[in-house]
């Protein structure tokens, strides 16, 4: 297969899916990370795409993603990874040991557990991906919900995930969103979001974690108004929310 032809296969895909990563490149044609990436490149230079890190995104319709069209967790862990690593370890710097924590779903909550690998505290989490993260030695306790099991998000949803979420009473919950606009955070899946509002009932201190990539993006449902939580925490910034208390 030419370049050209590839290229041309390429182009297909992305209309087809709205987002390529480099790792999908390199297994659908056998080829490496650079020349993967190469084709990106061009395929950006062309107008087709937005480059993010570890893929790109159709052009038209980079700012507003479905559960269809968003990438799987374990595709969103090659991606924005500084990024990601810089907000969770801001957010980890909030904890306390004996803290009772909510650690939403996503790669950038999941990458806090390196910051908290010495805090003797209790993480109650819907996130499978998070488990792979917990290191050697962690003093605390990790408690997984159960529910029905999201194999794209590696993450348990659904009404028992959300009975046994009620039982708690959490210091901090720490939560991810697909995107951040119009004054709202912003899901991709309607029983992820159920979680995340269910935490956020039940905690003394609400903080949204995401990287600024997500930004000016949105999602199919918006589970919250940014005000409703205490801080938010990017790469770039912790802010205080309006009208919050300390």
């Amino acid at each position: 297969m030419t370049n050209a032809q590839r290229l041309a296969r390429l182009r297909e895909l992305v209309e087809q899916t709205e987002f390529l990563s480099v790792r999908q490149i390199m297994n659908e044609f056998g080829v490496s990370r650079s020349s993967a990436m190469r084709d990106l490149d061009e395929l950006e230079r062309q107008g087709v795409v937005l480059r993010q890190r570890g893929g790109a995104v159709l052009k038209d319709r980079a700012h507003h993603l479905t559960k269809t069209f968003e990438p799987a967790t374990v595709e969103k862990a090659d991606m924005h990874v500084s990024e990601k690593a810089d907000a969770a370890r801001k957010a980890a710097a909030q904890v306390q040991d004996g803290d009772c924590l909510f650690l939403d779903s996503g790669t950038t909550t999941a990458a806090m557990m390196k910051y908290l690998g010495q805090r003797d505290v209790t993480i109650v989490t819907p996130n499978v991906y998070l488990l792979a993260q917990v290191p050697d030695g962690f003093p605390g306790r990790v408690c997984l919900l159960g529910g029905d099991f999201d194999k794209s998000y590696l993450v348990s949803t659904g009404p028992l995930a959300r009975k046994i979420l009620e039982s708690f009473w959490f210091d901090k919950a720490f939560v991810s969103a697909n995107g951040i606009a119009d004054g709202k955070a912003w899901a991709n899946d309607l029983s992820v979001a159920e979680i995340k509002q269910d935490a956020m009932k039940r905690a003394d201190r609400t903080i949204l974690v995401t990287d600024s990539s997500k930004e000016d993006r949105k999602g199919m449902y918006a589970f919250a108004d940014t005000e409703a939580f205490d801080e938010l925490i990017t790469e770039e910034k912790t802010e205080e929310r309006e009208g919050t208390e300390e």
